[in-house]
């Protein structure tokens, strides 16, 4: 289905925590300048309901968009319009990208659900929005972006937060950073 596409899409692309995107609204996203701010979070409990706040970290961030995904964005879009004019007055009138059937605020688990329903349905291994967050943070790090930059796109506080937790990629990446430097310097090339 096509939010649930967006969703993950997002998530890759991202490296957002789930209640950030959850908490993301249309007005966030620059669709000509391709990027999104992320500045608040959804949480959810039992005796407090939906809360919209602050990120976990406190600090907002924007999060450049490669052009498939404001595209995808775009589909989506005019994919909610419809079912909020399918449902008039029944539309709860939020701003948020990613809604319950009634226009509300998504409560956080309901995307896990969404996804290992998916994941069972179509035979793959059930995995969480979580797993999205660190496959996009090794791959930043594996394409060799810098430390800081992935620090900044993850929201993390500080850049140590990074390395300690993706201590495995980076090793990996300077692995492959002195091999690199091996071929160009130390290796023969054959003609």
């Amino acid at each position: 289905p096509i939010q649930l596409r967006a969703m993950l899409h997002l998530f890759i692309v991202s490296g957002c925590r789930r209640g950030e995107i959850l908490a993301l609204k249309w007005p966030k996203i620059d669709f000509e300048g391709r990027r999104m701010l992320i500045d608040r979070g959804i949480s959810y409990t039992h005796a407090t309901g939906i809360l919209d706040g602050p990120t976990k970290t406190r600090n907002s961030r924007y999060i450049m968009l490669p052009e498939e995904t404001t595209e995808l964005l775009r589909e989506y879009r005019v994919w909610q319009a419809e079912q909020r004019l399918l449902l008039g007055d029944s539309w709860e009138g939020t701003d948020y990208v990613f809604t319950s059937e009634s226009g509300g605020a998504l409560i956080p688990c309901a995307v896990n659900y969404r996804l290992a329903a998916f994941c069972k349905r179509h035979g793959f291994p059930v995995i969480t929005p979580h797993v999205f967050r660190h496959t996009a943070a090794s791959i930043l790090i594996s394409q060799g972006i810098d430390i800081v930059t992935v620090a900044k796109t993850l929201g993390h506080k500080k850049v140590s937060t990074t390395t300690d937790i993706y201590s495995h990629v980076i090793e990996e990446a300077q692995r492959n950073a002195a091999e690199t430097v091996a071929d160009v310097i130390l290796r023969k090339k054959r003609a």
